[in-house]
């Protein structure tokens, strides 16, 4: 049976957990100093989700004014299809709620066909596509906005 899933604000002692699920998901992966940098920027937020004590995900984002950007949620590959990215992104939505958001956006690439479906779950919709956005592999990112 599975433990419940929490979520929480990342801290410092995060970061290799992160970085490591940067790292299986990502083809250009953020480094840990990177992700400690991010955590030191009052722009930047990073909710964790954790299975007993382990970090199975977590999703990344900044906030200017009254916009959220959603920049990376990621799932270990042995927590998919768990509801791990549910609970983030409702974890998420909270607290733009809380915090003065009034739209959110993201890229996601054209093929992640399950990440398309999930946002669109919580009323995201596609507004455009930008051409050749990411590498290792080329591919389009279907731009997505939600206002709340």
């Amino acid at each position: 049976m599975i433990n419940s899933i929490r979520i929480e604000k990342i801290t410092k002692k995060d970061a290799p957990s992160v970085a490591k699920i940067e790292k299986e998901c990502f083809s250009t992966p953020f480094s840990e100093a990177d992700i400690l940098g991010y955590i030191d920027n009052p722009i930047w937020g990073f909710f964790v989700a954790k299975i007993d004590e382990s970090i199975v995900g977590y999703v990344s984002f900044t906030q200017i004014i009254d916009e959220c950007q959603i920049v990376n949620v990621a799932t270990t590959p042995s927590a998919r299809k768990m509801g791990v990215g549910k609970s983030l992104i409702g974890a998420l939505l909270s607290y733009a709620n809380e915090n003065g958001c009034k739209k959110l956006f993201l890229e996601v690439r054209e093929s992640n066909l399950p990440a398309i479906s999930l946002y669109r779950k919580f009323g995201f919709i596609p507004v455009g596509i930008s051409k050749n956005h990411y590498s290792q592999p080329t591919e389009n990112a279907v731009l997505m906005n939600l206002e709340i």
